[in-house]
């Protein structure tokens, strides 16, 4: 899994959160306007006031058209800038003229629908740069209160409100820009640290592997050919140390697997203890070996394969007792003997039976390993795997 949140996506969601919040903040503007002009109109009993709530609601539908993800659309993007640029024409023409001759340009009434455009600028991103949009609504929400003021012969004043969330939002938007160029410049760097990463638990994994097998190929031979009588092996020995080495051959995946030669089951396991001159007895819920999904049954089954080459090998008898017991939820595999018995954490570290080919393999497919043993009195392992 990547390390880092790549940054098309972080573009993405950082403008439907910038789209979605200049959507909210025009609405609010445009409420106030529209809840102001409705006051002065119950206030002054005037219905002048109507064509300018109704052109607030242009103003509103134009916000609504550039919502993501209609307002991507060049061809509605174009619509909802005619339609703010009406409304705001109309808005203007009748506030203006009916203001104070005190009042100018920049009363908050006409300020409130001014802001509200000028926010919906930057909900034309991805499509278009944001800065752009927002400039161009600049534009269309300051050209007809300037029309309109030179008609009625009153000079244009600047706007300050408007003025200021001009500014403040290509601040924004500016940051935005930055943040993301610096984003774009690391990327390649913790991307690579994250592929890295990954291929380093790659690598310890198939070095697991490795150690695995060949503990359980050719270290285990080596093992059983120091234990037997000097001469002539027997066949049976022959053939375990010819699949030994026929099975380290490069060409499969990494090199190595563990399935074509090992059996990659419990019976399999037995019978190739068996074999080799161990009495296994088994016991138990046998069939319920049968539930299990193919790779974990051959996990247990090289686990298993090598607990009994650890008795054969190791505890100086010639017998062995496994038992399977399952429950709805998992199957446990007791491999129990009755030899010399050792301590665990005395084990010399290169030894790697129980920690790899028995712990190891169990852990890969989520199961659990218990190990009950004590000089001369014998060993328990007791391995625990889910069902499928």
């Amino acid at each position: 899994m990547s390390l880092v949140f790549p940054n098309a996506l972080a573009a993405i969601t950082t403008n439907l959160a910038l789209a979605r919040g200049a959507f909210w903040f025009g609405m609010v503007c445009l409420g106030a306007a529209f809840s102001s002009v409705a006051l002065i109109m119950l206030d002054r009993s005037r219905t002048a006031g109507v064509p300018a709530l109704a052109a607030l609601l242009v103003i509103a539908a134009a916000g609504v058209l550039l919502k993501p993800p209609t307002g991507r659309r060049p061809v509605i993007i174009v619509i909802a800038a005619g339609g703010a640029l009406a409304g705001n024409a109309l808005y203007a023409s009748i506030l203006l003229p009916a203001l104070r001759a005190f009042d100018s340009s920049d009363a908050v009434l006409l300020s409130l629908p001014k802001m509200a455009i000028i926010v919906f600028g930057a909900m034309v991103a991805p499509r278009y740069s944001a800065v752009t949009g927002v400039l161009v609504a600049a534009v269309l929400a300051q050209a007809p209160i300037v029309l309109v003021s030179l008609v009625e012969g009153r000079a244009p004043t600047p706007d300050i409100p408007a003025l200021t969330c001009l500014i403040a939002l290509l601040l924004t938007l500016g940051l935005l820009t930055a943040s993301r160029d610096r984003t774009r410049s690391s990327e390649p760097v913790m991307s690579r640290a994250g592929r890295d990463d990954i291929a380093a638990t790659e690598a310890a994994r198939v070095e697991h592997i490795t150690s695995a097998l060949v503990h359980d190929t050719i270290l285990n031979e080596l093992a059983v050919i120091g234990t037997v009588a000097p001469g002539v092996l027997t066949h049976a020995a022959r053939e375990h140390v010819r699949q030994s080495i026929h099975r380290l051959r490069p060409g499969a995946e990494y090199g190595i697997t563990d399935s074509d030669v090992l059996g990659g089951d419990v019976a399999a396991a037995v019978e190739q203890a068996r074999a080799r001159g161990l009495a296994v007895t088994v016991g138990g819920e046998v069939t319920a070996l049968d539930s299990l999904d193919p790779h974990t049954a051959e996990a247990l089954g090289l686990a298993v394969l090598q607990c009994l080459t650890n008795v054969s090998a190791h505890a100086g008898i010639d017998h062995a007792e496994l038992t399977v017991i399952a429950t709805e939820a998992e199957v446990c595999v007791m491999v129990i003997d009755s030899g010399c018995g050792f301590v665990e954490s005395e084990v010399d570290h290169d030894r790697l039976g129980v920690r790899r080919s028995v712990r190891g393999r169990i852990a890969d497919v989520g199961g659990t390993v218990q190990l009950w043993t004590s000089p001369g009195a014998g060993s328990a392992v007791s391995m625990r795997v889910p069902r499928s």
